[in-house]
């Protein structure tokens, strides 16, 4: 099984986890223990009762706390004198593996040889076996020059397997850690990879057999696997409220070697932790030889944390010297820039100002370049038709002259006299002007009609006659319109007197739809390019 750095990460991150909530699976232990204590209450209870009361409350406290263990054990060692041998027997056993763990061997070594001295029952044999070969494990442990504790170690260990049913996952488990010492740890792993696979997950049976798959592959130097198997069984003691353990010790070890210092003081703090609290000296020995180690490394990379931190300090320190300087030189920018702009802004709307004054100027300028255009284009147009005007008449004059030339000569005198007395070429001579003077005036203002009918009230409008151009009314306002505004200057070019003339005037301006007052100011723009 290949174990990927993603999975060991996963698999530490549930074990930091679950170490925060530790104490809530102890809190749950004592609960339960304070439930059995509860039995105690219970009337007429039987020798052979309190017995398995505190056996149970035992159980309990067997890998959280030694020396409560103990007590609840030597509370049924008194009782067991009432109920048998067996009794004895079994509270020596349970006894002598206690002291096995807090340390006291002689006095378990003497409880097991009462037992061996005993008539042992079959059933407690497997039991005194396995206490012979922890105890003399510890002591190989205390002693690891003396080879005599790890032979009769190994000859117990024997014996053991001889009692067990060999189907049984203690008799495998017990069979792998022979194979193990003895250098088989290929097949000690496949024993135990097998039997894993059908023990449930997180039980104190888990726990175990994973930290022996641990130690087989910590025997190959296979880091990554002794890692995993290692967290899983520390994940089951953690949720078993099991302090009585190696599992942390030994994946804090692994984490040493892999340089996770953080992790690996973290969890050999917690095993040493585990250790008193549980008062298991072997276990305190154990983790006490390798805590120093790790709490040096862990107190020289805190060290040189605190170098770096205390440098990234200075460092920052400085950089914020720099960048309040630096905020400063900023704030003083911007405030010139903001008087610039307010500057800038005060002379953009200056110019705002200047261009629409000249704009202005520009726009009466255009007005003014209009008016000219219109009035020499006025001028213009007049003196063409003056021009016209004064050849046909000079034309006519010398017809006229030749006429009477011609009469005179031939002795007409009647006719001459006749002519001289009669105004109809005056007349005539009279109307052409003035149909002349209507033709030039609409050719100039061809809307004129229309937008002085416009200043009228509309039922006062002037409807002309076919054929006329303009009537005497809009005649007069044609004149006013060209500048003429005296009334006998009208009147000498129409051949009316100045009051008939003034009269016309007023009865237009009575007719108007606008204010009489500005009546003929109105007129004057009639045709003005806008």
């Amino acid at each position: 099984m290949h174990v990927s750095a993603q999975d060991e990460s996963v698999l530490l991150n549930e074990l930091d986890k679950e170490l925060k909530i530790s104490p809530t699976y102890i809190q749950e232990k004592e609960r339960r223990i304070e439930n059995i204590k509860l039995r105690f209450s219970e009337k007429n209870l039987s020798t052979l009762q309190v017995y398995t009361i505190n056996k149970a409350i035992f159980e309990e406290f067997r890998t959280l706390q030694i020396d409560s263990a103990i007590n609840y054990v030597e509370e049924n060692a008194k009782l067991a004198k009432l109920l048998g041998l067996d009794y004895v027997n079994e509270c020596r056993l349970l006894l002598s593996n206690l002291y096995t763990i807090s340390g006291r061997y002689i006095e378990s070594n003497e409880l097991l040889d009462l037992m061996y001295h005993s008539n042992l029952a079959e059933w407690l044999k497997s039991g005194y076996y396995e206490a012979k070969k922890k105890l003399y494990s510890a002591y190989t442990a205390q002693h690891p020059s003396n080879p005599v504790y790890q032979k009769w170690s190994e000859e117990y260990r024997d014996s053991l397997l001889g009692t067990l049913d060999t189907s049984s996952n203690q008799y495998k488990t017990v069979l792998a850690e022979k194979l193990r010492l003895q250098g088989k740890t290929s097949i000690a792993k496949h024993i135990l990879l097998s039997v894993i696979k059908n023990v449930k997950v997180n039980t104190h049976e888990y726990a175990i057999i994973t930290s022996a798959i641990g130690n087989l592959y910590k025997d190959e130097a296979n880091l990554d696997k002794q890692k995993h198997y290692f967290c899983l069984s520390a994940i089951a003691d953690i949720k078993n409220a099991i302090r009585e353990n190696t599992s942390l010790q030994s994946l804090a070890i692994a984490l040493f070697e892999t340089k996770d210092i953080d992790r690996s003081y973290r969890y050999s703090k917690q095993s040493m932790e585990d250790a008193i609290y549980c008062n298991a000296p072997l276990r305190t020995l154990e983790i006490s030889r390798l805590y120093p180690i790790i709490d040096s490394a862990y107190q020289e990379k805190s060290e040189i944390q605190w170098r770096q931190l205390f440098t990234y300090l200075i460092l920052i320190s400085m950089l914020s010297v720099g960048l309040f300087f630096a905020v400063f030189y900023i704030i003083r920018q911007m405030n010139r820039i903001a008087k610039s702009k307010m500057e800038l802004h005060h002379a953009n709307s200056l110019l705002k100002e200047l261009n629409e004054t000249l704009q202005i100027a520009n726009s009466e300028v255009q007005t003014v370049n209009e008016k000219l255009a219109e009035s020499n284009r006025i001028k213009e147009e007049y003196i063409g038709n003056f021009l016209d005007l004064c050849s046909s008449y000079i034309i006519k004059l010398e017809d006229y002259r030749k006429n009477l030339h011609k009469k005179a000569t031939n002795g007409k005198t009647d006719e001459l006299l006749k002519l001289l007395k009669s105004s109809s070429i005056a007349e005539q001579e009279l109307k052409q002007l003035y149909k002349n003077f209507d033709k030039v005036f609409v050719h100039l203002y061809p809307d004129f009609v229309d937008e002085f009918n416009k200043l009228l009230l509309k039922e006062e409008q002037f409807v002309l006659k076919p054929g006329e151009v303009l009537n005497t009314e809009l005649r007069i306002f044609a004149l006013i319109r060209l500048g003429i505004q005296d009334s006998s200057r009208i009147a000498n070019f129409l051949r009316y007197s100045a009051s008939t003339v003034y009269n016309y005037r007023t009865k237009v301006r009575n007719k108007a739809g606008v204010p009489r007052e500005t009546f003929e100011s109105m007129v004057m723009t009639i045709g003005n390019i806008v």
